[in-house]
């Protein structure tokens, strides 16, 4: 039954129709004017044109916009002819069949474009989101009841309807399928797709990767070619043909017009305790990395993850920070307490304390998994540290369903148990000795060292038991502990250990192990995802789509409009400036939001709900400090018939794609006649406490020293360009004053930051009084002066200039420094100790590697030496901002003392993710395993790089 929505040219009139399977009868409703959707689907309801529909089945189509879905449809089948014609000239029969049986399932294929997937009458009455605006044209709705089938197609033997039965995962369909008609020459081993009116989701379904993907009634099983058997001229061929199968209407095949009975697989569901079912997602080992127990495995934990770890191997007591920095990049670091070995043999200085050693470890994913290749990874254990366990390692892994395999190549401590020839020793002979000792200092990387010395094969297997929350496993290990030095000799009875790794909760490991056939070990892992962390906001709701208040600009209600951006969290302090009677700029601060572009929609539906249809243009103009900063331009028709769900295809908060960011313009002098709203900025003083934790671990007196306490700051703009910021600390609790080490030591650099110890005794003091210029020089161009007591240790003046085009991952700053080193009571007194420093700076945006920055810093310390800061953070999903840093100056290794060069580490977190209330308030938390003199820079409150994040942002999006 077919029923057709016919528009007049002066779009005067409509129909509205119905297709009903196995239905004779056609039946159509018309309506004046354009609808929405809810209005046609009740008028059909009223009718009884509705009965016992299965809405996940339902297809809209949009039967006037066919020409250019037919038009892809052709080209898909003329190069599925041109691809098999390529395949016969090849000699190959079986691909050339494959895709020429394709091209006739793509021919029986009735298609209709269809721009609104998931209707249901029950959403398209409560919500506008699913309740679109129909467009004048000829309409096909077409519906059935519950279906007892799937369809099936791609390089399948018998392509078309099956018998639907539930609980079978995608994989288990394809097995079925292929165990009963025969899969087609260079299907997808690995992926295959199910596709819905609403969407396509890729599925795994390979012997060693499952996902438990399963399909329902009337859904489609897309079995595509395998990319790598495509040539490169065809790539886009799988492609091409689901973005046909998102608009499938029927099937015209002969199967299905001669009602010949559904073909049918195996009937049995996929077990609940099936390996596909449960979490394959790696464990940790005793080292904090992704592993077995001793050894390392080539796996990846999720990008962003983050595990806490602390392991007790008897002769090492670890305690590990893990991060999955990138996809393909995992970095550990790591503090090893030995309890049989002194910090020092001198009681006054470290008293019972036992030895720590901290380091770093790190490892790289070569290449992933595939059909046949195992996944390897390299990866380095203490490179950057005394070398107590330096090794290094290629490793590879193999599943195969519940059994995860890895074999790997060891070198260091991971090699000395030298079952095998290094086999780099036939590259040079250099590899055939390793150097002897440790990194002494430590903090230095001894690459001569790397993939050098004896060499050893380990491996094993974990196992996923069918009880999700338990995995087994057993490794068999490559160092024979002849290298370790824990105060105790090691004696391994056996080369095997075994051990059992429980999932207490999502975010809670223990391990337990028997280990080297005489020893009892465990470990327990905290984790969390620095990708998925978030936090159920309380917001305001958005302004809904209306029609304008006013008739005209006379009638806003210009400051009504400024006080409903406050309220709705978007912007503050606005401004508004009527450039002419088509357009409106608004001059405004960000309030709340990370996201930027959520502020944006939020101020444009205020702006579409107060100002008259004839104002076509909005420009909203963030604030930095009191200058114009970025333009955010809307057209401002597209944008009420976006979230007015008047746009085919195009979701209500689908807005951002709307916003042009461009320059800001000057902002217009104060007495200009076309300001509608121009308020002067009301000055007050802003007050606040916030609390601090300062930490240090590895200290010869204890391992873990802290002080915690208190700032209470205050802040004033005495004008638009000037600030004055204050902030006193009082002590809470503390054990710094169990140091023995006060400063001094064998470096003749300048203690500009060893003396720390002396300036935590305090338990008030005054850890900043800054005065603030700030002044935008042009277009791309800001900058800043400042003086006062600069830091805890500082004070002096400064400034810096930063030039930042809009949207440009590149930007280039300079800041120079003149500062007097403070005494030690935490007043207003100085030392004799006077410097300048100051730095070039370069900062990069890698559109080459995600939410990834660099930071070059090129110039003068605090200490006099000259070189080379180098920060690089990567931001994750949730705003989390991670980095590490590292100064490499014209000081020696000797020079610097312990640690050889400044390093650290610093985790920037959003404070919204710990608030029910949205904010761009930011906290941090640092890391530095060793403070020495050389490499380090003064610490300012602000930076214009941080200051001007709306140019280009990294922190707020």
């Amino acid at each position: 039954m077919k029923n057709t929505l016919f528009v007049s040219a002066l779009l005067a009139a409509t129909a509205f129709g119905t297709s009903l399977a196995n239905a004779t009868e056609t039946k159509s409703i018309e309506f004046e004017g354009p609808v929405r959707l809810q209005q046609a689907l009740s008028a059909m309801e009223d009718q009884g044109m509705l009965v016992n529909t299965y809405w996940p089945s339902v297809r809209l189509v949009s039967v006037h916009e066919n020409e250019q879905l037919q038009s892809d449809k052709r080209q898909v089948m003329a190069q599925l002819d041109e691809l098999a014609s390529y395949w016969h000239s090849r000699r190959e029969t079986g691909k050339a069949e494959a895709a020429e049986l394709l091209k006739a399932q793509i021919s029986t294929w009735r298609l209709g474009k269809q721009y609104w997937g998931g209707l249901s009458i029950e959403q398209a009455r409560q919500e506008l989101a699913h309740n679109p605006l129909l467009p004048a044209g000829e309409y096909e709705l077409v519906v059935s009841q519950r279906p007892d089938y799937v369809y099936v197609y791609g390089l399948v033997g018998k392509p078309g309807k099956y018998q639907f039965y539930s609980g079978k995962t995608l994989a288990n369909w394809l097995q079925s399928i292929e165990d009963k008609h025969g899969l087609l020459s260079a299907y997808n081993k690995t992926t295959a797709s199910k596709i819905t009116v609403d969407e396509e989701v890729k599925a795994n379904w390979a012997y060693f990767k499952q996902d438990d993907t399963e399909l329902a009634a009337g859904d489609i099983l897309w079995l595509g070619f395998e990319s790598n058997q495509l040539p490169p001229k065809f790539e886009s061929l799988n492609n091409d043909i689901t973005a046909l199968l998102k608009n499938f209407v029927s099937d015209e095949s002969v199967q299905t017009t001669t009602n010949t009975p559904l073909y049918t697989v195996s009937s049995e569901p996929t077990s609940d305790w099936h390996w596909s079912r449960q979490d394959l997602s790696p464990s940790y080992n005793n080292f904090g990395s992704v592993g077995l127990m001793q050894n390392p495995t080539a796996r990846m934990a999720e990008e962003g993850e983050v595990a806490l770890s602390y392991s007790d191997m008897q002769e090492y007591y670890r305690y590990t920070v893990n991060m999955q920095v990138l996809p393909w990049l995992e970095a550990t670091a790591f503090y090893n307490r030995m309890p049989n070995k002194k910090y020092s043999n001198v009681p006054d200085f470290s008293g019972d304390t036992i030895y720590t050693d901290k380091g770093f470890d790190i490892k790289f994913r070569l290449w992933k998994e595939g059909y046949w290749l195992p996944e390897v990874s390299a990866g380095f254990r203490d490179f950057s540290g005394t070398g107590y366990f330096d090794s290094e390692f290629v490793v590879a892994n193999k599943r195969f369903g519940p059994l995860d395999v890895s074999l790997g190549l060891g070198f260091g401590r991971l090699g000395t148990y030298d079952d095998v020839s290094n086999p780099f020793c036939e590259v040079s002979d250099e590899f055939c000795e390793r150097k002897g000792g440790f990194g002494g200092e430590g903090g230095t990387v001894d690459a001569d060292r790397w993939f050098t010395g004896e060499a050893a094969f380990f491996g094993g297997v974990e196992y996923q038991t069918p009880w999700e929350p338990l995995s087994l496993k057993v490794e068999y290990e490559g160092n024979d502990y002849s290298t370790d030095r824990p105060g105790v000799t090691i004696k391994p009875d056996s080369r095997w250990n075994f051990g059992a790794n429980y999932k207490v909760t999502d975010w809670l490991d223990f391990q337990l192990s028997y280990e080297r056939g005489n020893t009892l070990m465990f470990n327990v892992n905290l984790r969390t995802n620095f990708n998925t962390l978030d936090q159920i906001k309380v917001k305001k709701d958005r302004t809904p789509p209306q029609q304008p208040a006013n008739e005209s600009l006379a009638g806003v209600d210009w400051q009504g409009m400024s006080s409903d951006m406050r309220r709705q969290g978007a912007f503050s302090a606005a401004h508004f400036y009527k450039n002419n009677d088509e357009e409106v700029t608004m001059f405004a601060h960000h309030r709340r939001y990370r996201d930027s572009d959520e502020a944006y929609d939020r101020a444009a539906r205020i702006m579409a709900a107060e100002l008259p249809e004839s104002v076509k243009t909005y420009n909203m103009v963030d604030m930095t400090l009191f200058d114009p900063n970025v333009n955010t331009k809307v057209d401002a028709d597209t944008f009420k018939r976006r979230i007015n769900n008047a746009e085919p295809g195009k979701d209500v908060d689908e807005t951002a794609e709307l916003f042009a960011r461009l320059d800001s313009p000057d902002m217009p002098s104060e007495d200009d006649s076309n300001w509608m709203l121009n308020p002067d900025y009301d000055f007050s003083t802003g007050y606040g406490l916030k609390p601090f934790l300062q930490q240090d671990f590895g200290s010869p007196e204890n391992f873990y020293t802290y002080q915690l306490g208190v700032y209470a700051f205050g802040r004033r703009w005495l004008t638009e360009n000037l600030e004055l910021f204050g902030e006193a600390g009082f002590n809470l609790a503390t054990n710094y004053d169990e140091f023995n080490f006060l400063g001094g030591g064998p470096s003749e650099l300048p203690e500009v930051r060893t003396n720390i110890r002396r300036y935590v005794r305090n338990d008030v003091w005054l850890e900043t009084a800054q005065l603030t210029y700030f002044k935008r020089l042009g277009q791309d161009w800001f900058s800043m002066a400042y003086a006062g007591y600069l830091e805890r240790m500082f004070g002096g003046i400064g400034g810096e200039v930063l030039y930042r085009p809009i949207d440009s991952p590149w930007a280039f700053g300079v800041n120079v420094n003149r500062v007097r080193q403070r005494n030690f009571t935490g007043g207003s007194g100085f030392l004799d100790y006077e410097v300048t420093t100051g730095f070039a700076s370069v900062y990069y945006q890698m559109p080459w590697l995600s939410d990834t920055m660099v930071q070059l810093d090129a110039g003068q310390f605090l200490a006099g030496d000259k070189g080379v800061n180098v920060t690089v953070q990567k931001r994750f999903d949730s705003g989390v901002t991670v980095g590490a840093f590292a100064a490499f100056t014209n000081v020696s290794s000797e020079e610097y003392g312990e640690g050889s060069f400044t390093k650290g580490f610093f985790v920037n977190i959003p404070f919204d993710l710990m608030s029910v209330r949205p904010s761009r308030e930011r906290v941090g938390i640092s890391w530095t395993p060793l403070m020495r003199n050389g490499g380090q820079q003064l610490q300012r409150q602000s930076t214009l790089y941080g200051i001007t994040d709306d140019r280009a942002p990294f922190y707020n999006r």
